[in-house]
């Protein structure tokens, strides 16, 4: 089981390596640029209001939002494949989405962008003329009742969306329109790009107020390219970054660790040992990728933070490189920490756990702010919560016993 889940860590590891060195080859200033990316829509479609989810449009050349003659409502969804395109470590700066109205109502209505919270299809329904009523749904179609036709729904009919505005732009006659960048915008793409799974794109929000207000847009089946939807990102890479393994003690079982977020510094080789940088990664049973983007070439400390642990430094300042890719695990042997402070738990070394008021040492005050919260049945995402399973409890506390008078180590 071992030899199993070290070829399976190495092969994660070293895929995300591989991507890295592939974009700092394709990019001949590598990591440190500005740069713009324009894309056409991936996929589309339209929700037709339908209680029995049997009306869709994947392949169509339209998409409609708002309500039309009939009163019916319909709105649009529409998604971007970013990942194979903005490089990893990347910082979203701007984002634009333009596309080209066709026809419909010719009166201003604003039209919002919904994140939309699951994934969702576009199978081969086709309908005929402008598109307005839809036709039958096919396998894999996105339905106002469905994800996936005929199988798969959504929580919500209508589509599963943030209740939040991404983005609004006001829609009148003929022509192309463009959502300018928002924070949210930008929030939502940067989400995209850093975890493809969450990249389900927009929901196209139109006035549902009253009858024939609805627009209709062209998609990404449009007979002229112009008009398909289009997205503009301006990203900005990082100087560098740093793929770090390490283990949380209370949250590693042996052959998991509880995801969580961790906090990097990089901190000046000589004293003060002054924070340069620093960057945040959920991380879980095979680490994590950080990204920095102000620190320029030097030899820094590592230092590590997390929410009940001990803070953790780094044996000896490691050299980083701007346009380059770093490795530093503090798993494999204790010495990887300043003071070899670190507790070796089911074959792996791991950051003390117990440290839930993070004044860099596990003490009474500890103990007892785990031992109130735990009397209590305190639940939910807690600093006292050291095993990480959204609850306090008599695990919590034992392991911040057993931790008493561990203290940080640093230079």
């Amino acid at each position: 089981m071992k030899k199993i889940t070290e070829t399976l860590k190495a092969a994660v590891i070293l895929k995300f390596i591989f991507i890295l060195f592939i974009v700092s080859i394709l990019s001949k200033e590598g990591f440190a640029y500005q740069d713009t990316i324009t894309l056409g829509a991936l996929s589309d479609n339209t929700l037709y209001e339908d209680a029995a989810g049997t009306i869709s449009n994947g392949q169509g050349k339209y998409l409609h939002t708002g309500k039309g003659n009939t009163g019916l409502i319909r709105r649009a969804l529409v998604r971007f494949m970013l990942v194979e395109f903005v490089p990893p470590c990347s910082k979203i700066l701007s984002v634009t989405l333009k596309m080209h109205l066709s026809g419909g109502s010719t009166a201003n209505k604003t039209i919002q962008l919904r994140r939309i919270t699951d994934y969702w299809g576009e199978g081969n329904s086709d309908a005929p003329g402008l598109e307005e009523n839809g036709t039958v749904s096919t396998s894999y179609d996105a339905t106002w009742k469905h994800k996936f036709y005929n199988s798969d729904f959504w929580a919500n009919a209508g589509g599963d969306y943030s209740a939040v505005s991404s983005g609004n732009a006001v829609v009148g006659a003929p022509g192309f329109y463009t959502w300018g960048s928002t924070p949210q915008m930008v929030s939502d793409v940067q989400n995209w790009t850093d975890d493809n799974s969450t990249a389900n794109g927009w929901l196209l929000l139109g006035d549902e107020s009253a009858t024939s207000t609805a627009k209709r847009f062209h998609s990404s089946e449009a007979d002229t390219f112009s008009f398909v939807p289009e997205i503009t990102v301006i990203y900005k890479t990082a100087n560098f970054s740093l793929y770090m393994e390490s283990l949380i003690e209370g949250f590693w079982d042996g052959a998991t660790m509880v995801d969580d977020t961790l906090k990097v510094k990089l901190r000046n080789s000589n004293f003060p040992y002054n924070v340069v940088d620093s960057a945040a990664e959920v991380c879980g049973t095979y680490g994590g990728n950080f990204c920095f983007f102000n620190a320029p070439s030097g030899d820094y400390y590592i230092s590590v933070n997390h929410r009940n642990t001990i803070e953790t430094w780094s044996k000896q300042p490691v050299t980083f490189i701007v346009n380059d890719y770093h490795y530093y695990d503090f798993t494999d042997f204790a010495s990887k920490a300043y003071g070899d402070n670190e507790v070796y738990k089911l074959l792996e070394n791991c950051f003390y756990s117990g440290d839930v008021n993070q004044d860099m040492i596990i003490d009474a005050t500890d103990m007892s702010m785990t031992e109130n919260d735990a009397s209590n049945s305190l639940s939910g995402y807690v600093s006292t919560d050291v095993t990480g399973d959204d609850f306090v409890d008599a695990g919590d506390l034992s392991i911040v016993e057993n931790n008493v008078g561990v203290s940080a180590v640093t230079p």
